[in-house]
């Protein structure tokens, strides 16, 4: 299966039992996927979402009549941008007053609790509808990478009811496939004896703790003849050089996974092109807008994804600001799924930019490829400091115990990073200091770690 005939699948299944639907349509199915299919789909439900939200959601109930927000059903998705933007800090502040039902509908769990990358906590409330919703999407997000009879082995934290784990554990079943859920925490020796018990296919994780556990292994096992056909990584931008080196030591498959726990969990995933990621246009709305003026930007022009939920019943949010940076594809793709829209892979957030030296604005993942295709290189952090009026960045670089030296030619690709050389130049900077810290210092199985520490 892929993501474009489940999404067909999805609209047809509405338009056979909701006569408004097909009203609104004038049809009684789509034979063939297509885009305007899936824009009148996502039409009628936008509609419905803002009835919903007028009527239940105390919030949006205030906000829209605050903003003066349009009454009348929209005639088009762009007529979305005349409804207000939703801040994450709102959602932090009175989880409660996003609400649409009683909290005696709430499914376990009541509340999802994210502290995303950086930001105060959030509660998410899920009814049991909606977290069927999660599932289906999450058994048609792992249909791309197994077949019903593989084995996908989830190695994620948290196994209780309705967590991550659980409800990928879940979607794995609809597919057809085996789930196994295994400890995140697991040592390198346990993951493989897992793997070798399990004799799975797929492998989900976090991108940082498979490269980890990856590198710890390959240094005593070959990890080819494992029966491992697709590395699907999540939480974390994978970097090309991190990318190549899996596929050298497993020999197979790599896919990565992009979600948010505001949007289910599950939002897009990364076909065989490898070239952007499809995300659930069934029960999502995407939108890119400009951070700072929250106005839409130019098609394929990077800008702040911003999300409307289309079907949720306990917490819809609209136009939520998700503070992560990408850009929306232009073109079909190769992989065949022409319906669907495509967004490049998100390599940084809103609230990881650092601003050092003369104005210029650092992330973690600017210094990923100059890192990650040093030989030895497992994990790094970045702290931000100041030392005589003048900033200066310390890298702490984790190695396998095998690597030695590096130094030099990490301080020689650091000096041509241009943001580090123009900021030297112009005196406002000093050179970096560089410093191989032991094995394993720098380990952390967190969905999403802020390598940039601003301690100035």
């Amino acid at each position: 299966m892929n993501l474009d005939s489940w999404i067909h699948g999805v609209i047809n299944l509405n338009l056979q039992y909701d006569e408004e639907f097909r009203r609104f349509t004038g049809k009684y199915s789509f034979h063939l996927p297509s885009r305007a299919a899936v824009e009148m789909y996502q039409l009628y439900k936008l509609n419905k979402a803002l009835q919903y939200c007028r009527e239940c959601s105390p919030f949006y109930r205030e906000l829209f009549r605050a903003e003066g927000a349009p009454t009348a059903d929209l005639l088009d998705l762009q007529d979305l941008a005349k409804f207000p933007l939703t801040d994450p800090r709102r959602l932090s502040e009175n989880p409660y007053r996003f609400l649409c039902t009683s909290q005696a509908e709430i499914a376990r769990p009541h509340a999802f609790i994210t502290s995303g990358t950086m930001g105060p906590k959030k509660k998410i409330f899920w009814t049991q509808g909606d977290l069927d919703r999660v599932t289906s999407f999450m058994s048609a997000g792992i249909s791309t990478v197994a077949r019903p009879g593989d084995t996908v082995l989830i190695l994620l934290p948290d196994g209780k009811p309705d967590s991550q784990g659980d409800l990928l554990r879940q979607g794995v079943q609809k597919l057809g496939a085996t789930p196994v859920v295994a400890d995140a925490d697991l040592t390198a020796n346990e993951f493989l004896s897992v793997i070798e018990e399990s004799r799975c296919q797929v492998i989900f994780g976090y991108t940082r703790k498979i490269f980890r556990l990856s590198k710890e292994l390959e240094r005593h096992w070959d990890l080819r003849d494992k029966g491992v056909s697709v590395l699907f990584l999540a939480s974390e931008y994978l970097p090309g050089p991190m990318r190549r080196e899996l596929k050298r030591i497993w020999n197979c498959a790599i896919r990565t996974h992009y979600g948010l726990t505001e949007m289910g969990l599950g939002v897009a995933v990364e076909c065989e092109a490898e070239d952007g990621l499809h995300f659930n246009e069934a029960d999502l709305l995407l939108e890119i807008v400009n951070p700072e003026t929250g106005e839409p930007v130019p098609a394929g022009q990077e800008g702040e994804l911003v999300f409307t939920t289309l079907n949720r019943e306990a917490m819809p949010l609209i136009r939520y600001r998700t503070h992560d940076l990408s850009r929306i594809i232009s073109g079909a793709c190769s992989c065949g799924m022409g319906s669907l829209l495509r967004i490049d892979t998100v390599k940084r957030r809103l609230d990881t930019l650092t601003v050092v030296g003369d104005g210029e604005e650092i992330y973690p993942v600017i210094f990923d490829d100059v890192l990650f295709e040093t030989p030895g290189v497992v994990d790094y952090q970045v702290i931000a400091t100041q030392r005589n009026g003048m900033d200066r960045l310390v890298f702490y670089i984790e190695t396998t115990p095998d690597q030695t030296g590096g130094i030099c030619e990490i301080r020689s690709k650091l000096l041509a990073e241009p943001i580090i050389a123009r900021s030297i130049a112009a005196r406002k900077m000093l050179e970096p200091e560089i410093e191989i810290v032991p094995w394993g210092a720098l380990q952390s199985v967190a969905r999403a770690k802020k390598m940039i520490i601003d301690r100035r």
